[in-house]
């Protein structure tokens, strides 16, 4: 069978066939989740408004519309920049990955030394299919809130966290333990999700560069995700508990598959502090 080659910005991604079979393996496994997720989260109660007020639902989706535009148009605008973001961060940006491994050490190769391998294989689908699941279930969640607030503020806090990753990856070049050369005398990090699903570097590429990893992403909007959750209790308790679940779980596999530094995950968490203060800032004005 031919590969199919995806076309985006100035580079081609050839989807060999294994490569679209790990593809579509995510894609189908994460509507599963989401679909699960928000059926446990919300209730059958809820779902039934799509059926009996159709009018109401209309309303919602035309109310938070101008907050998933502005989303949609950063998220664009910060894949269609990938290229000239490398370029500029590999001309002009600070070379943080000797100061990152400096502060640290090989505190991430102990932290993969200590996990078993059997956990390896769960924190693999959390890192991909969980990281998913948490990101597009609330949008889908929040839809039947009382009030639009909850969606408003999570689309908006979404829209401050890749803002400021487009200017902050073009400024810092980091790589993550996984890729950084050491001298001999240094433990390496592994690349145990590369070992699992070799394929999935496909999708990673697509999505963004392996310079992008200070602040972590996947540790700044898990976290953006866990504390709305947590504000959303009361109305949404299943979620919260695993929203609560999955944002750990993925802060803790970022750093047993070596893809990011801890300085990496705090700073993230430190970013979703801002983006959720800032989206709420913007939602109540």
């Amino acid at each position: 069978m031919a590969a199919v080659r995806w076309l985006a910005g100035e580079s081609a991604t050839v989807f060999s066939p294994a490569a679209l079979a790990v593809v579509s393996g995510l894609l189908v496994s994460t509507l599963v989740g989401v679909a699960g997720v928000c059926r446990l989260s919300v209730g059958p109660e809820w779902l039934r408004v799509l059926r009996t007020r159709p009018p109401w639902f209309r309303r919602r989706l035309r109310e938070v519309a101008p907050y998933i535009a502005a989303l949609g148009v950063v998220v664009v605008l910060n894949k269609g920049l990938q290229g000239p973001i490398r370029r500029v961060s590999s001309t002009y940006g600070i070379e943080a990955t000797p100061i990152l491994y400096g502060i640290e050490g090989d505190l991430v190769h102990t932290v993969q030394a200590l996990t078993p391998d059997p956990a390896l294989i769960y924190f693999a689908a959390v890192y991909t299919v969980g990281y998913a699941v948490v990101l597009f279930a609330p949008l889908v969640i929040y839809l039947f809130a009382e009030r639009a607030c909850p969606l408003k503020w999570l689309v908006t806090s979404y829209t401050i966290t890749y803002a400021v990753a487009v200017g902050w990856y073009a400024a810092v070049v980091a790589y993550g333990p996984r890729n950084v050369d050491r001298s001999t005398e240094a433990a390496a990090a592994g690349s145990p999700l590369l070992e699992l699903v070799p394929e999935i570097t496909v999708v990673t590429s697509l999505v963004n560069s392996n310079t992008n990893v200070f602040p972590s992403l996947h540790a700044a909007l898990s976290v953006t995700v866990g504390l709305i959750a947590a504000s959303t209790r009361a109305a949404f308790r299943r979620w919260f508990y695993l929203a609560a679940w999955l944002a750990a779980s993925i802060l803790a596999a970022t750093l047993a598959l070596g893809i990011h530094w801890v300085s990496d995950v705090v700073a993230g968490g430190v970013l979703a502090v801002f983006a959720v203060g800032g989206g709420r800032w913007v939602v109540d004005r």
